[in-house]
C-alpha cells in the first residue's frame, strides 16, 4: 500500500486516518477526519498489542464513528515478532475474517511490512523444533534477539464492538453462557474441518510446529512458575506438571496428528470475546493457526468458568460434540474428542504457565492469570494421565 505504516499511536492523525478511510473505501474521497480523539483501553486487553479507541470527526461526509486500532506492544514486541503474532492477525482479516461462520470485528484498514524471511516461517519453525532439547532454551533466546531487533510495523484498524457486553476472564461466565462460545467455535471448526482453505497460507501454521519450544519454555519457566503461585500448586497440579515435563511435547504432537485440521483461534479466553444479543463476537486473531479444534474448547474451558464442576465440563463438551455434528461433521466419536480434549488441556498448559516470557503488567494482567491457573488446575487436575500414557506413546 501507498500509505506510510505509523509506528506509534501518536502517529495515527487525522490526516493518516483519512487517507487510510480512503484508500480502503470506508470513507468518500471528498471527506475528510477532522478529528481524532483517543482513548487507550486497559491494562488487561491485549498481551501482544497496544489498543485504542478512536472518536472520529468528520467534514465533507461520514465514516466510522469510532474506530479500534492495533499495534505491538512496545513491552512485548520481540515475543509478538516471534510468534508472528502481528501479521498473522493482518493476514486473517485480510483473507479468511468475511468468511467466517461466527462474528468478528470487521476491519476497515490493515498493513505490514512484509518480510521474506517471515513469508518461510514454517520452515524455519520445523528446523528449530528440530534442535536438540538441551538447546532450545538457547534458541528461543536467540530468536527473541532477533525479533527484538526487527522494525517491521503493522497496523489494524478495526470495527468498535464497545456496543455489545464485554467478556472477562477475571469474573469468568455460567456454564450456559460457555455453551453459547463453544457452540459459535462449533461452527467455525466445522467449515474448515479438514478443508484445504486451510493449505498455502505461510502465515497458517500447524499448531503442532512449535511442540518442542513449547515444552522447553514450559520447563525453563517452572521456578518463577512455582515462586509466583505456589499457594495453587497442590498434590494433583504438581502430578500434572510433573506428567507435562515429562510428556508435553510428545502429547502436542499426539494430539496434532490424531485429530483432524481445522481453522484454530488459538487465544479464545473470555477477554478475546463480546456478546451482542446474547451471541459471542470473537476478536483477537494473533495466535491463529490450523490444528486440532479441541485445542480451542480445553484453552477456553481452561479459564472461562470460576466454579466449572466435572459435571458441567461433562456437559459442554458433550454440547460442542452436538454442535460439530449438527454442522456437518462425521466421523469424530466422542471418546475421540475426550481425549483430544484433555491433550489439549495440557498443551494449553505448557503456554499458559510460561509467565516469565511475558510482562503481564500490575493488577489486573497478574490477577487475571491467577485466577485463570486456579481454573486451569481443576481441569488437569481431573484428567486421567495413566490412560493418557499409552495414546502418548502410540
Amino acid at each position: 500500500m501507498s500509505l506510510t505504516i505509523p509506528e506509534r499511536l501518536d502517529d495515527l492523525t487525522p490526516e493518516w486516518l483519512t487517507a487510510a478511510l480512503r484508500e480502503s473505501g470506508e470513507l468518500p474521497p471528498t471527506a475528510s477526519v477532522t478529528s481524532a480523539e483517543r482513548q487507550i483501553l486497559g491494562e488487561g486487553e491485549g498481551f501482544l498489542g497496544d489498543i485504542a479507541r478512536l472518536t472520529l470527526s468528520y467534514e465533507g461526509g461520514e465514516g466510522p464513528a469510532t474506530v479500534i486500532a492495533k499495534m505491538p506492544k512496545l513491552a512485548n514486541r520481540a515475543m509478538g515478532e516471534l510468534l508472528g503474532a502481528y501479521e498473522r492477525e493482518s493476514c486473517f482479516y485480510d483473507e479468511m475474517a468475511a468468511d467466517l461462520p461466527l462474528t468478528t470485528p470487521r476491519m476497515y484498514y490493515g498493513d505490514f511490512d512484509r518480510d521474506l524471511a517471515s513469508e518461510r516461517q514454517e520452515a524455519a519453525l520445523k528446523l528449530a523444533d528440530r534442535t536438540p532439547r538441551l538447546l532450545t532454551g538457547l534458541m528461543t533466546q536467540l530468536g527473541m534477539w532477533v525479533s527484538g531487533r526487527k522494525k517491521r510495523r503493522y497496523i489494524l484498524l478495526l470495527e468498535d464492538i464497545g456496543d455489545a457486553e464485554p467478556g472477562d476472564q477475571l469474573t469468568g461466565v455460567s456454564p450456559q453462557r460457555c455453551a453459547t462460545v463453544l457452540a459459535a467455535l462449533a461452527r467455525m471448526h466445522a467449515a474448515y474441518w479438514e478443508s484445504e482453505t486451510l493449505q498455502n497460507r505461510f502465515w497458517l501454521v500447524p499448531l503442532s510446529i512449535d511442540a518442542r519450544i513449547r515444552n522447553g519454555l514450559f520447563r525453563d519457566s517452572q521456578p518463577t512458575f512455582r515462586e509466583r503461585f505456589a499457594h495453587l500448586v497442590d498434590d494433583r497440579f504438581d502430578r500434572a506438571m510433573a506428567w507435562t515435563l515429562e510428556h508435553g511435547e510428545a502429547a502436542a504432537r499426539s494430539l496434532d496428528r490424531g485429530a483432524p485440521a481445522t481453522l484454530v483461534h488459538c487465544d479464545p479466553r473470555l477477554d478475546n470475546v463480546a456478546f451482542r444479543d446474547g451471541e459471542p463476537i470473537v476478536f483477537d486473531w494473533q495466535l491463529v493457526r490450523r490444528g486440532p479444534a479441541a485445542y480451542d474448547v480445553a484453552y477456553f474451558l481452561s479459564g472461562a468458568c470460576a466454579d466449572l464442576t466435572p459435571e458441567d465440563e461433562a456437559e459442554l463438551l458433550q454440547g460442542y460434540a452436538a454442535a460439530l455434528a449438527a454442522a456437518g461433521v462425521e466421523g469424530y466419536a466422542y471418546e475421540a474428542l475426550e481425549r483430544d480434549y484433555h491433550l489439549g488441556l495440557l498443551t494449553a498448559m505448557q503456554t499458559l504457565t510460561a509467565t516469565d516470557m511475558m510482562d503481564m503488567g500490575e493488577g489486573r494482567g497478574l490477577e487475571l492469570m491467577a485466577a485463570w491457573y486456579e481454573r486451569l488446575a481443576a481441569r488437569v487436575s481431573g484428567i486421567d494421565l495413566d490412560r493418557l500414557n499409552a495414546t502418548v506413546r502410540a
